[in-house]
């Protein structure tokens, strides 16, 4: 199939976003869910190479200089698919890449990333998250911890867990007992992703009204793989 034109636009109804973190050891004390992380200095180096690292990148077209860490908007166009956010903060890395968004049903695009990065970074911690509303929520979490099995939640109105969590949370030096109301891991009620996600990244997926930390932005050309996913999950 042929690639899709860059100024067709996205369903206004479509929207989503995907990151990948990864983090490096030696790894700092964990994070409590309301404690903010250090600002530490951006690398755009060692950000340009985590994007061309990736499968849904063939090259960058084009890099801009670095600026404040902000909530990524949802893409409204093919051209804005192209955008490739990193950051590279210590032994912190974070990716967000539109061409990572899963539609809970076919695409296996963050899955696929998610393994292809453990196998290049076997000591590390990786998280992969995407979020997609396509007039339906889904979302999908995925967790390697050294110590731990890997971890999987996703689902549409109601998330599915494959792993333990009060595992992967202990495996970071977490007591998942000592954490109180939000963070009960036998499954029944409410339980705070976001936290958990903080504590699981050292903060690397939260963003504060005064960010003092910076990432870079990237124009890519897509590689077959990238190509594709965009194709199947945000113009189907």
């Amino acid at each position: 199939m042929s690639a899709v034109s860059l100024g067709t636009q996205v369903n206004p109804r479509h929207s989503g976003h995907a990151h990948l973190v990864i983090v490096h050891p030696p790894f700092a004390a964990p994070l409590q869910p309301n404690e903010r992380p250090s600002t530490t200095a951006h690398d755009p180096g060692v950000a340009r190479v985590a994007v061309l690292s990736l499968s849904t990148v063939s090259v960058i077209r084009r890099e801009y200089a670095p600026f404040r860490l902000e909530h990524p908007g949802s893409p409204a166009s093919r051209e804005e698919l192209d955008g490739v956010r990193a950051a590279a903060w210590g032994s912190t890395v974070k990716i967000t890449d539109p061409a990572l968004v899963e539609d809970g049903v076919l695409a296996s695009a963050l899955e696929d990333e998610f393994q292809a990065q453990k196998k290049q970074h076997p000591d590390a911690r990786i998280v992969a998250v995407c979020e997609r509303d396509f007039g339906a929520s889904y979302t999908k979490i995925l967790v390697a911890v050294p110590g731990a099995p890997d971890l999987m939640v996703e689902g549409f109105d109601e998330l599915e867990i494959t792993g333990d969590r009060h595992a992967t949370l202990a495996a970071v030096g977490i007591d998942a007992e000592g954490l109180g109301e939000g963070y009960d891991v036998s499954g029944e009620g409410f339980f705070d992703y976001d936290g958990f996600l903080h504590m699981l990244t050292g903060g690397a997926l939260s963003v504060y009204a005064d960010e003092e930390r910076f990432e870079s932005a990237f124009v890519v050309d897509r590689s077959e793989e990238g190509e594709d996913s965009i194709r199947e999950v945000w113009f189907p």
